[in-house]
């Protein structure tokens, strides 16, 4: 019989969620084609706006992942007191679905994926009075976010050393997750299993477009990101204005809510830098509308801020600009270098600075032979490196081992 994992979370908010669905996504699906049976179970409803149209259910099946949300709602409510009702009544029925998986031999590991110390001080004592073993998942270090965003350092370090060394195993995202993960087990004198899974995207979902496709698309640069992070946003705009500055007039396209009081803000400032005319917004877009955006794109932008969040992570986004064969535009920081090479499979600035974005786009319009063999070397890393087949191999046998070596204790 197929060992079973199952994964906990309050925030991924699977099926219907963005890029945290989309990880719990490949992670399960890869697992499932390692010989696993996996199933999500979300601790209160799903964190996403309903959609006209859209079937909500507390049960169901997605991508071949079963999933449930045992507090009996599907979506976040948006009153205070339901929301209260939500946490309780997902606690509580998930304590029983728990209890009752054990005594049927219907859970070998538990997949936590959250970075609520709350969360982690509960579930992960109970699962191993049940003799459940609990790997963690950690796509963001809370410390790393805490010294960007101010008032959050108690937080984010309680959850760091308390929550990590309680685990059995954890799979970071990037090398600088795994180093700080590692250190923290050391000064607690453990020794914690740790295999890294990088981004994880799904390259089939990218069809090649025609080359008379290509050329009835005018020229635009893509930029896909919430325009609530606006210091990227601004920088996305300054490439634009230095591109001006040099007789390139090229449209800018944003993704995202193109009524929302960011983008008002967003274009005040791009009227600022002489760009507005140059801005475009649009709106959210269904999945497959987003991919051919980025596979008919003169280029795409990915400017990271040079801070230790970005310095922590390696954005998911990255992974599907890639596997769209367009050109990408990025800055060397983090797991970036470890994976893309200047002028080989993108373009990658030294830093996070508008001229020398402006300078490598320059360089992309000038040798268009040059840029398109550039974009297929992404799409064949994307390939070989984050597709979750390739990139999540030996996993299960990893997970088996920390089975083993728990039981065994």
């Amino acid at each position: 019989m197929p060992a079973t994992l199952i994964i906990l979370s309050e925030s991924a908010s699977f099926p219907w969620g963005m890029a945290a669905a989309n990880r719990v996504r490949n992670l399960a699906r890869a697992l499932v084609q390692q010989g696993w049976q996996v199933e999500y179970v979300g601790l209160r409803g799903a964190d996403v706006l309903k959609k006209q149209g859209q079937s909500y259910s507390i049960r169901g099946e997605a991508h071949g992942i079963p999933y449930r949300y045992p507090g009996t709602i599907a979506v976040r409510p948006g009153n205070w007191w339901l929301r209260r009702v939500d946490d309780f009544l997902g606690w509580l029925c998930t304590l029983f679905l728990f209890i009752t998986r054990k005594v049927q031999g219907k859970v070998d590991v538990v997949l936590l994926y959250s970075r609520n110390e709350n969360i982690g001080m509960f579930w992960i004592p109970f699962l191993h009075v049940l003799r459940i073993p609990v790997v963690l998942e950690m796509c963001e270090w809370p410390l790393a976010i805490a010294r960007v965003q101010p008032g959050k350092q108690k937080k984010a370090a309680r959850f760091c050393n308390r929550i990590v060394p309680m685990v059995d195993a954890v799979l970071p995202i990037s090398s600088y997750i795994e180093r700080e993960i590692l250190a923290v087990a050391r000064q607690q004198g453990k020794t914690l299993p740790s295999f890294r899974i990088p981004i994880l995207i799904d390259v089939d979902i990218h069809e090649t477009e025609s080359e008379v496709e290509k050329a009835q698309n005018k020229p635009y640069m893509l930029y896909c990101g919430s325009i609530a992070y606006m210091d990227i946003a601004k920088i996305v705009v300054d490439i634009a204005g230095e591109l001006s500055k040099r007789c390139v007039n090229m449209p800018l396209v944003f993704t995202g809510k193109a009524d929302s009081a960011g983008f008002t803000r967003l274009k005040k400032y791009a009227a600022e830098k002489g760009v507005l005319d140059l801005l475009e917004c649009t709106g959210f877009i269904p999945e497959d509308r987003l991919h051919s955006l980025m596979r008919n794109a003169t280029c795409l932008l990915a400017p990271l801020p040079e801070n230790p969040q970005s310095e922590s992570r390696f954005s998911t986004k990255i992974g599907y600009y890639l596997a769209s064969g367009t050109p990408v535009i990025t800055n060397g920081i983090g797991d970036v270098d470890l994976y893309l090479t200047d002028g080989v499979n993108a373009y990658v600035a030294d830093s996070c600075d508008a001229k020398e974005f402006a300078a490598k786009i320059r360089t992309l319009i000038n040798e268009p032979d040059i840029a398109k063999k550039i974009g297929l070397a992404g799409r064949d890393l994307a390939l070989k490196e984050f597709h979750f087949h390739n990139a999540s191999t030996g996993l299960g046998v990893f997970i088996h081992q920390v089975i083993d070596k728990y039981v065994n204790a």
